[in-house]
């Protein structure tokens, strides 16, 4: 774009790298920055956006000269003697980067992310938080999976990551013909009146009597006409307890219903991010070790029993007490589906 002097195309290109690296990239690898056991994972996490923010600065530099020479400043120049002392000396990203890329991996990723946000609106629209577990995910998609060409290891992990994304407990794969969802096929005449013409009324027939053939790639067949994925609307109508949403052959089906024991865990996560809340308003460093006070009623106790050792683990709690607060806890109040929960906590002196 830059080089048809394309600014807003560039800006806009950018903008969805920034937001890549911001909103996916950096919340996703949050474990691995901070609490990885695996050494050698956390600093590959890190020389990832290093690599990354470097790069960035360098493509950036002719939009946001500024920040683009802040940028290599800290990343670059001051750890690199040999390097030039300014982003603008270097020359702009090589043909070597670009062939970094995984196409495969790439649009796997883009399938899953677009899952990712149908599962989100269907949350939204079931008014249920995204830190309360869900039973189950179905997935249906063009082709059974995430991408022509990606490898069975590769479309694993990343189903296991769909399902850390959205707190599931189960991810499964289904085919389109499923009977999780019966779907309607309602041709739009407004894109395909012209292109059809005296097909027209066998096409509209074929779609009243539900005579319609699924084509892998989200495309559709009626009466021996294909027509793509923008030229149909899908209605669909999910069974009791799930609900669903679809965009160009992505089907997305969850479980809404919420048992006590996936409601003790919600509960138990809003509490973790409570207490993380609170150490953050105390200025603690990511490993500063606390205690841990939890004062409410019974029922939650009761609810979250075999969840307490999980909650330490995530806040770095060496102890977890069911009592009043003591004096001088950092403390706050919260609202769950069992009453109210008074959590108080201290740093446990180096």
């Amino acid at each position: 774009e830059l080089l048809d002097f394309d600014a807003r195309a560039a800006t806009a290109a950018i903008g969805a790298v920034i937001d890549d690296i911001s909103q996916w990239y950096l919340r996703r690898s949050r474990r691995r920055f901070s609490r990885n056991e695996d050494q050698a994972d956390r600093k590959a996490a890190f020389a990832t956006l290093h690599r990354a923010l470097s790069v960035l600065a360098e493509t950036v530099a002719p939009i946001l000269p500024f920040l683009a020479e802040e940028l290599y400043q800290v990343l670059v120049s001051e750890r690199d003697a040999a390097a030039p002392d300014s982003v603008h000396l270097k020359h702009w990203p090589s043909e070597a980067v670009a062939g970094l890329h995984d196409a495969a991996l790439e649009s796997a990723m883009g399938t899953l992310r677009r899952a990712v946000e149908l599962a989100r609106t269907l949350r939204g629209q079931a008014g249920i938080r995204l830190r309360q577990p869900l039973a189950a995910l179905w997935l249906a998609l063009p082709g059974g999976r995430l991408a022509e060409g990606s490898s069975p290891e590769d479309e694993a992990a990343l189903l296991t990551l769909l399902g850390e994304e959205l707190n599931v407990k189960s991810v499964q794969l289904i085919g389109h013909g499923s009977d999780l969802v019966e779907r309607r096929v309602k041709p739009l005449l407004p894109i395909i009146g012209r292109k059809l013409g005296q097909r027209i009324p066998a096409v509209m027939a074929a779609a009243r009597a539900d005579e319609v053939e699924y084509l892998p790639d989200g495309s559709v067949r009626l009466a021996g006409v294909t027509l793509a994925p923008h030229e149909v609307e899908i209605l669909s109508t999910p069974r009791p307890g799930t609900a669903v949403a679809h965009d160009e052959g992505v089907v997305v089906v969850i479980d809404t219903v919420l048992t006590a024991e996936l409601r003790a865990e919600g509960d138990a996560r809003e509490v973790s991010r409570a207490v993380q809340e609170l150490r953050k308003q105390a200025g603690l460093a990511l490993d500063a070790r606390i205690e841990l006070w939890l004062d409410g009623d019974s029922s939650f106790f009761s609810a979250i029993d075999g969840l307490l050792s999980s909650l330490a683990d995530d806040t770095l709690a060496d102890a977890v007490y069911q009592a009043p607060l003591p004096e001088g806890a950092i403390s706050a109040e919260m609202e769950l589906g069992s009453g109210r929960l008074r959590i108080g906590l201290r740093k446990i002196a180096a």
